[in-house]
């Protein structure tokens, strides 16, 4: 079960521009697919380049995971390409570096990287002229860390003279001066700290103007985005995995006032709000732009309960800024067992438990109120099933289908339809939601 839960919040973490996976394996497609259209024509230059003899490298981490990365450098009419693979002596990786002129591609250049791995490839606008550097991070298989070089582009490839070691990397504007700068994160290892250091490009090299500390017992990261976190407010919001396989969210931000680098959550006592044996990672759950940072509890209960049948409910909730306290947005009820979330409407609040039967796949909401301490359940408002598509078809006699997603059937039953708290099958429909959408 635990794996299935990991496998649904990784789904949930690629929703988010920037929020990725980080410790995915990025060994290779034995047998990758054939590439199409301006890849294919890549793809013959690099046959050309080793006369057919290479293995197509797939970076394991970040946004882009092709061996062919499709990216508009100088921000012309054409878009630009970086490919990496590896020739038949397999010694280095190679980055090739292709644009497109005269309606043909060719190669700007080739470049040797001393490494094993692709561990991300990412761009930025560095230095705010418009165009973008490309940044390569790379690992060698004994090493613990990353290494990241920085390239620029005007009609060649010219390799910046930096070199920075990372666990992982998040780029944005932090210091909001319309140029985009690098957080360099680093997780605890042997002698080496647990810390975030921000990085901001100038005359030709990266300075460090900013660092804070990072959960020491974090062991890796499952998503690491750049993201609004109040309105006006952008910084890095990271989702890490302890080492007993807790989730706990961190976010770290740039603080012009001071100046220095935040972890707010960490550095103040709200950070234990956002510890969760839940894995899932933050979004914009109620897309109003600002990214949410899930707070998982197991909804109302009485201690005699089996705790295995209680539902657990997700408060989707904002960082304030202005006193580093966490606000709920919205809430919802987590249902990860057959992968979805149903947003609770304002007037469940706290009126509201669920119960989830896992041979039946039936999630019940009962109306709710505590006498003298003991929480009593008073009315069954909705009932949510899944079906197997054949099992449903069988069985269509007191559920109403609402959604077909894959093989599995979702449909639902309304308890007492004249409660208060009650919802109609249209209401189900705009509040229930697919861990995969």
């Amino acid at each position: 079960m635990k794996k299935l839960f990991l496998a649904l919040a990784m789904v949930l973490v690629l929703l988010i521009s920037g929020c990725s996976a980080l410790s995915l394996d990025g060994s290779q497609i034995m047998s990758p697919p054939k590439a199409t259209g301006s890849k294919a024509e890549i793809q013959k230059l690099i046959d050309k380049q080793t006369s057919g003899e290479y293995t197509l490298m797939y970076p394991k981490n970040g946004s882009k995971r092709s061996s062919i990365i499709m990216h508009n450098f100088d921000k012309d009419e054409d878009e630009e390409a970086v490919a990496f693979y590896t020739d038949k002596s397999g010694d280095h990786i190679h980055a090739l570096f292709v644009e497109y002129t005269d309606k043909e591609y060719s190669v700007i250049d080739d470049i040797l990287i001393e490494a094993t791995d692709v561990d991300r490839i990412d761009f930025a606008d560095l230095d705010g002229d418009g165009t973008h550097e490309i940044l390569i991070g790379y690992s060698l298989s004994m090493s613990s860390q990353n290494t990241l070089s920085i390239y620029s582009y005007s009609k060649q490839i010219t390799q910046l003279d930096i070199s920075c070691k990372y666990s992982s990397l998040v780029t944005g504007d932090f210091t909001s001066d319309k140029r985009e700068d690098i957080l360099l994160l680093s997780l605890y290892s042997g002698d080496l700290a647990a810390q975030a250091k921000l990085m901001v490009y100038n005359d030709g090299s990266l300075t460090e103007i900013g660092s804070t500390e990072l959960d020491s017992d974090i062991t890796q990261l499952a998503s690491a985005i750049y993201g609004q976190i109040s309105y006006g407010t952008y910084g890095a919001i990271l989702d890490g995995i302890t080492s007993i396989g807790d989730y706990t969210t961190q976010v770290v931000l740039f603080d012009a006032s001071r100046p220095s680098l935040l972890n707010p959550l960490y550095s103040f006592s709200g950070y234990s709000e956002t510890r969760r044996t839940t894995q899932i990672c933050s979004l914009d759950f109620n897309n109003d732009e600002l990214i949410d940072i899930p707070i998982c509890s197991l909804m109302m209960y009485n201690s005699d309960e089996d705790i295995d049948t209680v539902a657990r409910r997700i408060n989707w909730s904002n960082l304030e800024t202005d006193t580093y306290g966490l606000v709920t947005e919205k809430s919802a009820i987590a249902c990860f067992a057959d992968g979805y979330l149903l947003t609770m409407p304002n007037k469940w609040s706290e009126s509201v438990t669920a119960r989830y039967d896992a041979q039946s796949r039936e999630l019940k909401v009962y109306a709710c109120s505590y006498v003298d301490g003991v929480l009593t359940k008073t009315d069954e408002l909705l009932t949510i099933k899944a079906y197997s598509e054949a099992k449903f078809q069988k069985d269509n006699t007191e559920y109403i289908e609402f959604l077909r997603a894959g093989s599995t059937v979702y449909a639902y039953s309304i308890g007492t339809a004249d409660h208060y708290l009650s919802i109609t099958g249209d209401e189900i429909s705009s509040l229930f939601r697919l861990v995969n959408q």
